[in-house]
C-alpha cells in the first residue's frame, strides 16, 4: 500500500509544480503543465477515496468528508483548466499574460486542496486567505473597469471577514491549547463559552467567504465579472471550502450539547436568511452570470442549514455540495459559451441563444434545472434530505420556509433561463423558426435571420459541461455509499 503522506505530498505538489512550469516563456507549456497537474490531482483524490485513507499523517488529515471534497475540488479544477483552453484565447486584452493566468489558476486550486487536507486550523485559515490572493487577479482578467472594481471589492470584503475568522482560530487555541484537527476532534471542550465565541467569529468570517447573507456583497460582482472557468471554481468549490473551514470549528461544540443547540439556532438563522434572500433576488436578475451567482449563494445557505440540522441533513448537505459543484460549473461553462458568442452578459441582449448555440442552449436549461433541484439530479436529493431532517427534528417553521424557497427559486431561475434561451431576439425573430431555413424564404427573410444562424460549436466547450452535468445526474440516481459514511463521520446522531 502507498504511504498516505506520499499521496498527500503529490496532491499538494502537483498544482504547485504546474504553477511553476506555467511561467516558462514557451507557448503551450502552461496548458500542458496545468492539465497534467489537474489530472494528477484527480488520480490521487480517487485513490484517497477508494482505498480509503483516514486519520492524521503528520501535517495531513483525512476523513470521509475531506476525501469527498478533495475529489470534487480536483475534478472541477481539471475541467476548469480544460475549458480555459477554449475560453481565454477569446479575451482580446487580458489584464495579465495567459501563462500567469494558468499559474494563478493552479495556485488557486492548491490553496483549496491545502485547506481541505491540512491537519491544523491555523494553516486552514492561511489557505483560505491564500485563495483570495491567488484569485483576485483572476477576477480582473478581462481588464474591464467593472471587473477591476469587483476584484478590489472582493479583496477588501473577504479579507475583512477572514480577519474575524482569525479571532475564531485564536479563541480555539486559547480554549483547547491546540489547533491540530485530529486532536481537537477527540478532546472534550474545555471552555464552552469561549468556543461559542469562536463559532460566532467563524460564522461571520468564513461565512463572508462562503457568500452567506448579509456578508455576501462581493459575491454577485466577483462571480459575474470573473472569466467563466474562474466563476466555476468560485461557485463550485471555493464557497464549499469556506463552509468546510467553518464546519470544522462548529462541530467542536458537540461535546457541549446545551451550548451546541444554542449556537445551532444562530447558524440556522443565517442559513435560512441566505436562502430566502437569494431565492427572491434571483427572479429579478437581468444578468445571467449574476443570476447563477445568486443561485450559488442560495445553495450555500441550504448547505449551511443541512450541516446545522445534522443527521440526514448533514448527508443532504454533502450530497448537495458535490452535485451543485458539477451542475453549477456546467452552467458557468455554458454561460461562457454564450458570452463568447454574444459578447454580453445582459439577458435582453443575448435572448434567443437556441438560434445560434443549440447544444449550449439545451445544456444550459438542463443545468439550471439541476441547480434548482429538479429530480432526478443530485441537488434534488440533497434538498429533499435536508427538508426531511427539518421536519423530523420538529422545525416545522424552518421546513415551510425551505419549501417556499425551493419553489420560488425553481420558478424564478428557470423562468429567466427559458427567456434567455428561447426568448425572441433583439430583432423580434423567433429563435427556433428563424434558425430553420424554408424553401419559401426570400432574400429579405434570409438577411433578417442572419443573426439566427446556428453556429458550429466548439466540441470542447460542449463536452466539458456535458460531462459535469452527467455526474450531477448520476449522483441523484445513485447515492454513493461514501456520502453516508461522510455524514455519519460528522454527526453521530
Amino acid at each position: 500500500m502507498l504511504n498516505p503522506s506520499f499521496l498527500f505530498a503529490i496532491l499538494w505538489s502537483a498544482p504547485c509544480a504546474g504553477a511553476a512550469i506555467s511561467l516558462v516563456p514557451r507557448r503551450g507549456v502552461e496548458v500542458v503543465a496545468s492539465l497534467i497537474a489537474g489530472s494528477l490531482s484527480v488520480i490521487i483524490s480517487c485513490i484517497l477515496l477508494i482505498v480509503p485513507v483516514s486519520g492524521s499523517f503528520g501535517y495531513f488529515y483525512s476523513d470521509n468528508l475531506t476525501r469527498i471534497l478533495t475529489l470534487t475540488t480536483s475534478c472541477i479544477y481539471l475541467t476548469s483548466v480544460a475549458y480555459s483552453v477554449f475560453y481565454i484565447n477569446r479575451i482580446k486584452e487580458p489584464f495579465i499574460r495567459f501563462r500567469w493566468y494558468y499559474c494563478l489558476l493552479d495556485l488557486f486550486a492548491f490553496t483549496m486542496l491545502l485547506a481541505l487536507t491540512v491537519n491544523d486550523l491555523g494553516v486552514i485559515w492561511l489557505a483560505i486567505e491564500g485563495t483570495t490572493v491567488t484569485s483576485a487577479l483572476l477576477v480582473a482578467l478581462e481588464k474591464r473597469r467593472t471587473s477591476i472594481e469587483s476584484a478590489w471589492r472582493y479583496t477588501l470584503i473577504v479579507s475583512a471577514g477572514l480577519a474575524l475568522s482569525l479571532f475564531a482560530v485564536i479563541l480555539v487555541y486559547f480554549s483547547q491549547g491546540t489547533l491540530t484537527v485530529s486532536k481537537l476532534l477527540t478532546e472534550p471542550v474545555r471552555n464552552s463559552m469561549i468556543m461559542v465565541l469562536a463559532v460566532g467569529f467563524a460564522l461571520i468570517g468564513y461565512g463572508t467567504k462562503a457568500g452567506i447573507a448579509p456578508m455576501h456583497a462581493w459575491l454577485p460582482d466577483a462571480h459575474s465579472e470573473a472569466p467563466s472557468p474562474v466563476s466555476a471554481l468560485f461557485s463550485a468549490v471555493l464557497l464549499p471550502t469556506s463552509i468546510y473551514a467553518f464546519v470544522r470549528i462548529f462541530t467542536l461544540l458537540q461535546g457541549s450539547p446545551i451550548m451546541f443547540n444554542e449556537i445551532r439556532n444562530l447558524v440556522l438563522g443565517f442559513g435560512i436568511f441566505t436562502v430566502l434572500i437569494a431565492s427572491i433576488i434571483i427572479g429579478y436578475q437581468r444578468d445571467y452570470k449574476r443570476m447563477l451567482a445568486y443561485s450559488s449563494m442560495e445553495n450555500m445557505g441550504v448547505i449551511l442549514v443541512g450541516f446545522s440540522l445534522g443527521g440526514i441533513g448533514a448527508l443532504g448537505a454533502i450530497i448537495q455540495i458535490v452535485a451543485h459543484a458539477f451542475a453549477k460549473s456546467s452552467a458557468f461553462y455554458e454561460a461562457g459559451n454564450i458570452l463568447v458568442e454574444f459578447e454580453t452578459t445582459k439577458m435582453v441582449d443575448a435572448q434567443g441563444v437556441i438560434g445560434r448555440l443549440r447544444s449550449t442552449g439545451y445544456l444550459f436549461i438542463l443545468s439550471c434545472l439541476s441547480i434548482t433541484g429538479a429530480p432526478p439530479f443530485g441537488v434534488f436529493l440533497g434538498e429533499f434530505l435536508i427538508l426531511s431532517q427539518a421536519i423530523q427534528s420538529g422545525n416545522l417553521a424552518l421546513a415551510v420556509l425551505l419549501a417556499f424557497a425551493y419553489i420560488y427559486n425553481f420558478i424564478g431561475l428557470n423562468r429567466q433561463a427559458l427567456r434567455l434561451i428561447f426568448g425572441k431576439t433583439k430583432t423580434g425573430e423567433d429563435p427556433i423558426r428563424g434558425s430553420v431555413p424554408t424553401r419559401h424564404s426570400t432574400s429579405l427573410d434570409a438577411s433578417a435571420s442572419e443573426v439566427l444562424e446556428i453556429r458550429q460549436e466548439n466540441r470542447l466547450s460542449i463536452l466539458i459541461p456535458l460531462v459535469n452535468l452527467v455526474v450531477s445526474l448520476v449522483i441523484g440516481i445513485y447515492m454513493f455509499p461514501a456520502f453516508l459514511q461522510a455524514a455519519t463521520g460528522i454527526y453521530q446522531q
